[in-house]
């Protein structure tokens, strides 16, 4: 936003882009403010190339689409961390692999010619890694592309810890019949048969899980990465056949990695089998900035993240190693800390960034002369945004008189539905609103300029007199255009565990550990870490799981508070056998329920391979009438009304039964009506359905 360069406190800080910085300013201006140093620093000749750490997932993940409004051209990536921790005997999902490992090639092969951006949590950032994971060589399957022997393109999905089955179900596998392949690759959203001709690629397709039949598109190549990031290279072989007889606990594990064969919870010996261990930092090109966002939370979620693994490793790896000589050593594959990754940043000649919503008072200090100057702390003079939950005349009425004022005013909104609205809403009131197409459109003073922008916050800057204002604060509430996420989070809150509603005996399913009874709620004094550590008191839900031994007493975890997402309730049998913490009991019962959830899919198969033969009314396309009708509609639709739409129109021209219910009761959760053309074609099912 060259807005900013307005404001004398942004420019200040954007001088120093080239060294260490400790920014204080309001939320929502962190995206820009990291955009416009990352500018400065590449017209000094410095890597455009920044790690953007951020206290949680989610909130790295928010942080990327708002650089990618703020800084155009920029190749904008997300580093998701495992859902396990590095001394858990679980594997993480191929799906969470497969997209870390596309990062780290990526970061490889950036050229430098538009900025890079990685988003990662604390979690991801401060786990150690392999060496070597960007280099590994993907499979690449295109079209018309000869060389391509099938046995040889087996044997290296073998190598890249792909499983081999008789139907491809879940990412990470692979199947043949004659000459064809199919494969689900950790990073694609349905998996892709391959059909050979001798040494030649004939045809790829996409096809659905669920029924095993292809879907419209044409594809013309496929990219098959890892699938796990640990590789049973002849070395890491060769070393887990040396550990087996040093470790009886481990000993069955160790014989399937040494003959090759990938095995549950394998990555959690990367320490002993993999030199050099590395982090996410010494991926990045020579020269790049790291910018931590929220460090007050990011430190406290760092030492937490520290904590429970130890607790964790002592607890879960003293029984497997028993009768050993010594115990095994997984030291290095604990959480770095945030210092470490700091010292690592500047021996690779980067800068490290920290940008805080708290406001130490430092650079008020120094330029009253009360204190010496400190040139690494520098404060952005901005305010927040008042929020008017949901009264958009207030909202209106408030960018009404910024602009009276002669202030320049941006309003953002995630979708272009909501674009449209808001620059109605305030046409409605006799305000000048212009829709643009960039956050970059320089704001011209008396008229606001509406955008499509996943901004986080807006903020006011009254150096510049300049005011973002985005929906959260517009219309009260955050409205994403991003339909995974909504699903993500709906199906987590289905059985959400209220620790308060809790009674000592109930029982809890953790994601990763499995069935376990609750104690209490109690808490526990953590230690900051770092020279000036602070002292803070933590609330956490004391579970109780099978013992590792019997006639020992049952384990215990303890799960943090804000790690709630992770507990559900349990809803099975009455009197359920609790799970053994670091065991395959949680994964084989997984396995059990995974097996006859694949029982129940061929089932349906059948059901809709009889479905599909017989015959159906097939409606006709729209037609303009239809068309001037839905465009006359009053309301706006949402993202997942457009779909649902879309998708009954597509089932209503196939010449075959639907079987697509509409449920009447699901408008009381729309935002409007449904539309003309959706009540029509509903009301028209046919009797197949």
């Amino acid at each position: 936003m060259r807005a900013l360069e307005q404001a004398e406190s942004y420019r200040e800080a954007a001088s120093a882009a080239s060294v260490d910085l400790s920014l204080s300013l309001v939320d929502g201006l962190d995206a820009p403010v990291i955009a416009g140093l990352i500018e400065r620093r590449r017209a000094a000749g410095d890597p455009g190339a920044v790690l953007v750490i951020a206290p949680t997932g989610r909130r790295a993940e928010s942080l990327g689409p708002a650089l990618d409004a703020v800084l155009p051209g920029a190749q904008v990536l997300h580093f998701p961390a495992w859902e396990t921790l590095p001394h858990e005997r679980l594997s993480p999902s191929p799906e969470t692999v497969g997209r870390r490992l596309d990062v780290l090639r990526r970061i490889a092969s950036w050229n430098g010619e538009a900025p890079l951006v990685v988003t990662a949590s604390v979690r991801s950032a401060l786990q150690p890694l392999a060496p070597g994971l960007g280099d590994v060589a993907p499979v690449e399957l295109a079209v018309g592309g000869r060389g391509q022997e099938l046995e040889a393109v087996i044997t290296r999905l073998v190598e890249l810890a792909y499983h081999r089955v008789d139907m491809v179900s879940r990412r990470g596998e692979f199947a043949v019949r004659g000459g064809i392949l199919d494969v689900f690759p950790p990073v694609a959203d349905h998996p892709y048969r391959v059909e050979f001709f001798g040494d030649e690629v004939d045809q790829i397709r996409a096809f659905s899980v669920a029924d095993q039949r292809s879907l419209p598109g044409e594809v013309t190549a496929v990219t098959l990465v890892p699938s796990r990031e640990l590789l049973l290279t002849p070395a890491v072989r060769a070393r887990a056949a040396a550990l087996r007889d040093a470790y009886p606990g481990l000993r069955q594990l160790l014989e399937k990695m040494a003959e090759g064969i990938p095995a549950e919870g394998m990555e959690s010996l990367i320490p002993v089998l993999v030199d050099d261990l590395t982090t996410l930092v010494d991926y990045l090109p020579g020269g790049s900035a790291v910018a931590l966002v929220d460090p007050e939370r990011s430190l406290a979620r760092a030492t937490t993240l520290g904590d429970t693994n130890r607790e964790f490793l002592e607890a879960a790896w003293s029984a497997a190693t028993a009768g050993a000589d010594t115990p095994v050593d997984l030291d290095s594959g604990d959480f770095v800390t945030l210092d470490d990754l700091h010292e690592r940043a500047s021996g690779r000649g980067g800068v490290w960034w920290q940008f805080s919503a708290f406001d130490s008072g430092a650079a008020d200090a120094e330029d009253e002369g009360l204190v010496r100057g400190d040139d690494s702390a520098h404060r952005i003079k901005a305010d927040a945004v008042p929020s008017f939950q949901g009264n958009v005349d207030g909202a209106t009425a408030h960018v009404g008189e910024l602009l009276t004022d002669g202030w320049s005013v941006i309003v953002t909104a995630s979708g272009p539905g909501m674009v449209d609205r808001a620059r109605d809403v305030l046409a409605e009131r006799g305000i000048a609103a212009r829709r643009v197409d960039d956050v970059l459109t320089p704001p011209e003073p008396g008229v606001a300029h509406v955008v499509c922008a996943p901004l986080e916050r807006g903020f006011e800057l009254t150096e510049a007199r300049f005011a973002v204002i985005t929906e959260t604060e517009f219309y009260g509430r955050s409205v994403s255009g991003d339909n995974r996420g909504v699903k993500k989070l709906a199906s987590r809150r289905r059985n959400v565990v209220d620790p308060l509603q809790l009674k000592p005996g109930d029982v809890v399913v953790h994601a990763t550990h499995g069935i376990g009874k609750f104690l209490e709620l109690t808490q526990r004094e953590v230690s900051s870490g770092g020279r000036n550590a602070v002292k803070t008191t933590k609330e956490y839900l004391v579970l109780e799981y099978a013992p590792a031994k019997r006639g020992y007493p049952g384990d215990k975890l303890f799960v943090p508070t804000d790690q709630l997402d992770l507990l559900s309730k349990y809803v099975g049998g009455e009197a359920p056998t609790l799970s053994k913490m670091g065991g395959s009991d949680w994964a084989a019962a997984k396995g059990r329920a995974r097996k006859a959830v694949r029982d129940i899919a061929v089932e349906l198969v059948k059901l809709y391979s009889a479905r599909m033969a017989s015959k159906g009314y097939a409606f006709g396309p729209d037609t303009p009438w239809q068309r001037e009708l839905e465009e006359a509609f009053p309301f706006a639709e949402t993202q997942d009304q457009l779909q649902t739409i879309d998708e009954i129109k597509a089932d209503m021209e196939k010449p075959i039964p639907m079987d697509r219910p509409v449920s009447p009761t699901a408008r009381s959760t729309w935002s409007s009506e449904p539309t003309a053309s959706s009540r029509r074609r509903s009301s028209s099912r046919t009797s197949g359905s």
